[in-house]
């Protein structure tokens, strides 16, 4: 596998910047078909298994919050503030470059990486953690964000994992009714504050195990908060998984 790997995308400026910079990516994709996403070597997956064995694994952690945990014992996170989740599986960190091709994904105008990086979290998300669950959730996107981005990064990459498992992928139920502004740079408090009442469920949930997937988790704020909107609809167990933990 060559050492060399692309640098980070740069934000595309304007409409046609989008446009190219995903025309581009695509023309690629289109002339290096079955090939690694990183290093274009023979990957049908769509990362071949060099490049996967460079993406850094997270260490010992707690299983309902993902924090690492650096000695023995309990979850200090959990203990100060119990999260609305019973129970988090991330099985990457987020370092380069992991976090290249999720700044490509997203924020680059590439949403052709869902395949890959949909078959990465299905290959290395541990089966107990999508086990027994009646539906997933991906965590939505307000509806002025999904215009300006084209699509939402948590639901392809929920398409892929639920066509790989076998499982219901539930896109309608919840809904994001406040556009709230980046979570960069906030506090946890103020986190929490900033998603406070951001979704709406419409549906029953009563009695379901619900599995909630989003790209990458920080400090789960936001997924604690759809957890708990889950939670009042009558979900009896709230699960979540993302690709990575920042």
């Amino acid at each position: 596998m060559p050492d060399r790997h692309p640098e980070s995308p740069s934000p595309a400026s304007g409409h046609w910047g989008r446009f190219l910079q995903s025309w581009g990516a695509s023309l690629l994709e289109g002339l290096y078909p079955g090939r690694c996403a990183l290093c274009l070597d023979p990957a049908p997956a769509g990362l071949c298994a060099g490049c996967v064995s460079d993406l850094a694994r997270p260490g010992p952690s707690c299983p309902t919050c993902a924090e690492p945990l650096p000695f023995t014992g309990g979850c200090p996170s959990c203990q100060r503030s119990p999260p609305a989740l019973d129970a988090v599986s991330t099985p990457f960190v987020y370092a380069w470059p992991l976090s290249h091709l999720l700044l490509a994904y997203k924020g680059g105008g590439r949403p052709q990486l869902a395949r890959p990086l949909g078959s990465l979290l299905a290959g290395h998300l541990p089966e107990t953690a999508t086990g027994a669950v009646d539906r997933v959730i991906p965590v939505p996107l307000h509806e002025g964000r999904l215009v300006r981005r084209g699509f939402n990064q948590a639901e392809e990459l929920a398409r892929v994992l639920c066509r790989r498992r076998g499982l219901f992928v539930d896109t309608r139920s919840v809904t994001r009714v406040r556009s709230t502004p980046s979570q960069q740079g906030l506090s946890r408090r103020a986190r929490r504050a900033n998603l406070r009442g951001a979704f709406a469920v419409s549906a029953d949930l009563s009695g379901e195990r619900i599995l909630l997937l989003d790209d990458v988790m920080t400090t789960g704020t936001t997924l604690n908060e759809l957890a708990d909107a889950v939670r009042r609809a009558g979900a009896t167990r709230v699960t979540a998984v993302a690709l990575a933990r920042a």
